[in-house]
């Protein structure tokens, strides 16, 4: 397959995600802020009962658990957006490394299943959320959190811009917080323990730009000597390093004992390694909690091109309605559905055939168009035809539920048709 059709195929592939980046070939969101990455959507959630429960799971509320027999069945969400697929490139899958708690080895039999409190239409804004008013009372409750004075304010339905002295307070519709800080502002950064109550959370750093050449360049936050923040040409040791100086320095608020650090990369289309992401989780506990923190409790940070920081963003999910805890497959089982075609794939190719997976692991999905927050095996699958003539494969996603096939109301069938 030539580059051309697969860049084709891919739609787009830039410096913005939810959570991301142009290394994927995931679909990405445009950003206000071209080199915030925002961290896929694809966060993870959640959180098994204890009789004590640590500090750090506080923000997951408990229910009455219920029976198996009483369990209500789950609609599988078969949309996965309109904006390129996901794959990611690489020479071998052994370079596609994450830190999630989850190996093919573990025994779990059951996960909990959780209501996605937020609804969006197809076109991914909120149905409904805050309303003007209310988003304007948040922005004048973080204000004065940080010692700020609103000097003007631009309301809308969808957010509202509250400016003020070196800082600007966006609310949007639904409650994610972008903070924006100046030079003279940038000290609030360590204040971000007082705005750890919101779900989603966003500080930027404007420092303005700068002209390298024919290219325009963001500017983050400088860092102390010796440390340098860049996304490309950045090995699994130096990520590893910056990311635990930055959580030492701002992460704090989060009481983790345990720090996971997943550090994720892949290759862009002329060869460059680069981070796909960098953030951290709390990696103790069950191995449930482990999982759920993984994915449903992180504090990411991101680079510039010029080595600074640029953006630091907490995203904590609310999982206060819990449907229940949902027996599951095994990733044995899992496999064989694949087999049979139950996958919801963006790839625009069928499955190729058993030879080519090369590896799985158990993510919840937590796109916007998703109701419930529920797991799924995700399975990387080389695709044979957008291998590149640099010798980068292009390795596939594809999902197949990991609930009992008896608790869903729909178990997905490949059509031949592509999300």
């Amino acid at each position: 397959m030539s580059s051309e059709r697969l860049m084709g195929y891919i739609g787009q592939i830039d410096d913005s995600i939810i959570a991301e980046a142009d290394l994927p070939l995931t679909m990405t969101k445009p950003s206000k802020y071209p080199w915030i990455r925002w961290i896929p959507l694809a966060a993870v959630a959640a959180v098994c009962l204890l009789v004590v429960i640590p500090l750090w799971l506080n923000w997951i509320q408990p229910n009455t658990p219920l029976q198996p027999s009483d369990l209500p069945k789950l609609t599988v969400n078969t949309e996965l957006g309109a904006f390129g697929f996901e794959g990611y490139l690489a020479y071998d899958i052994s370079e596609l490394q994450n830190s999630n708690p989850w190996t093919e080895d573990n025994q779990l039999t059951t996960l909990p299943v959780f209501t996605n409190p937020n609804e969006y239409d197809r076109a991914g804004a909120p149905v409904d959320g805050l309303s003007p008013q209310e988003m304007l009372a948040e922005a004048e409750k973080i204000a004065n959190l940080l010692g700020l004075e609103i000097t003007s304010q631009n309301t809308s339905m969808y957010q509202v811009t509250a400016k003020c002295r070196g800082a600007e307070i966006e609310i949007q519709m639904d409650g994610h917080v972008l903070l924006t800080l100046a030079p003279e502002r940038v000290h609030l950064a360590k204040e971000i323990g007082k705005l750890s109550d919101y779900n989603s959370l966003t500080i930027s750093f404007e420092y303005g730009y700068e002209v390298i050449g024919e290219a325009l360049y963001s500017r983050g936050m400088p860092l102390p000597d010796g440390y340098s923040f860049t996304y490309e040409n950045t090995s699994n040791e130096q990520a590893l390093e910056i990311t635990q100086y930055l959580f030492s320095e701002y992460g704090s608020f989060m009481g983790i004992t345990t720090a996971g650090y997943d550090l994720a990369a892949a290759y862009t289309y002329d060869g460059v390694l680069t981070r796909l992401h960098t953030f951290v989780f709390e990696n103790a506990g069950s191995l449930t909690e482990r999982i759920l923190n993984y994915n449903f409790n992180r504090l990411y940070f991101a680079a510039t091109e010029l080595g600074e920081l640029g953006a630091i963003s907490y995203y904590k999910a609310d999982l206060s309605q819990k449907v229940g805890d949902y027996p599951i497959i095994t990733a044995a089982e899992a496999r064989q559905l694949l087999l049979e075609n139950h996958y919801i794939t963006s790839v625009p190719e069928a499955f190729p055939g058993e030879e080519y997976i090369a590896h799985v692991e158990l993510i919840y999905r937590t796109g916007r168009l998703d109701t419930v927050f529920m797991p799924y095996y995700k399975f990387w699958i080389e695709m044979p035809t957008m291998e590149l003539k640099n010798g980068l494969k292009t390795f596939g996603v594809f999902y197949v539920p990991a609930v009992q096939s008896q608790y869903l109301e729909n178990m997905p069938v490949w059509n031949g048709s592509f999300n």
